[in-house]
């Protein structure tokens, strides 16, 4: 709960010149979306290195992160078209809090087995990455996991920013294995295995939870972290009800543990690009109601740019 007394309430309001939603001719309206006044508690030097985590909104970013020329490392993972098409790097997808915290971690650290499930045929599926079910050996399982560990490694370690960007709070978790999933096992092995999984729809404490523990790893590495919430709705849900519905609760949950997070650590900022995108309608997605437009992507990363670099 946040407390203020009745005077400085009142005068903290009165000196805020954002205090007042904005109409069409405030300055923070521009084409059907706004721009929420913002105020960065660090910088970013442009000769710096910013490491990026989430999921296909964060890819986005990286991009037009490089055409500013800032160091991204995420950007240059390469895997296989047969593992990745059309976007070589999109196996780094993560998007719910928990195998972020998971990945963060263990940056660096040579990978175990763990999440790695047998198919039919002698291959496998990594439930750790965002793989869309595709199978490969167990051998480029285990080099894939090993890439991606080094990279986690001396990408953190070359960075000063950390940019986050929550994805989603619905979950797969391997009791066995103790591990959140970031992509649901095959329906065939989950039946084979009935008491190793579950679902998990998460609340507000276990997601704060990790959450926190995963910005406090990044505090003792001394990183900055500016921390977003993906506008990219949930696209399937196995919590009932309507997709519609589960997302906004989704979203407005991350957002709550976003703030919570940004107010308790002094080294994380929250930069408001769920707010941007939502607030531009269907204008600001594809034909797919999912994906957020390129164009947009890059408006709101030069906004974030031009608050943050130095």
């Amino acid at each position: 709960m946040k407390t203020i007394p009745g005077p400085d309430a009142f005068s903290q309001t009165l000196k805020n010149d954002a205090r007042k939603y904005p109409n069409r001719e405030d300055e923070r309206y521009d084409d059907f979306m706004f721009f929420p006044a913002i105020e960065p508690s660090f910088s970013i030097g442009r000769d710096e290195t910013v490491f990026t985590i989430g999921s296909c909104f964060a890819r986005n970013v990286e991009k037009f992160l490089l055409d500013h020329n800032v160091t991204v490392p995420t950007a240059h993972f390469e895997a296989p078209h047969e593992e990745a098409p059309g976007n070589p790097n999109r196996v780094l997808n993560q998007y719910n809090p928990g195998t972020m915290m998971q990945v963060v971690e263990a940056a660096g650290q040579t990978p175990d087995k763990r999440a790695i499930y047998g198919g039919l045929t002698g291959s496998v599926v990594d439930c750790l990455l965002a793989t869309g079910g595709r199978a490969v050996s167990k051998s480029r399982a285990m080099e894939r996991r090993q890439q991606i560990s080094d990279l986690y490694g001396a990408g953190l370690g070359a960075s000063q920013t950390v940019i986050i960007t929550l994805g989603l709070i619905e979950t797969w978790y391997d009791k066995q294995d103790e591990l959140y999933l970031n992509e649901a096992p095959g329906v065939r092995f989950v039946r084979k295995n009935p008491d190793r999984f579950e679902f998990r729809q998460m609340g507000y404490e276990e997601c704060s939870s990790v959450v926190n523990k995963m910005l406090q790893r990044l505090t003792d590495l001394g990183k900055k972290v500016v921390l977003t919430v993906s506008p990219v709705p949930l696209q399937v849900t196995f919590s009932g009800g309507d997709a519609v519905t589960r997302n906004a609760y989704s979203k407005s949950l991350l957002r709550v543990v976003a703030e919570q997070a940004a107010t308790t650590f002094d080294n994380v900022d929250y930069f408001p690009s769920y707010e941007m995108v939502t607030t531009g309608g269907f204008r600001s997605f594809g034909n797919d109601n999912v994906h957020v437009r390129p164009i947009v992507v890059e408006r709101i990363v030069r906004y974030m740019l031009d608050a943050y670099l130095r």
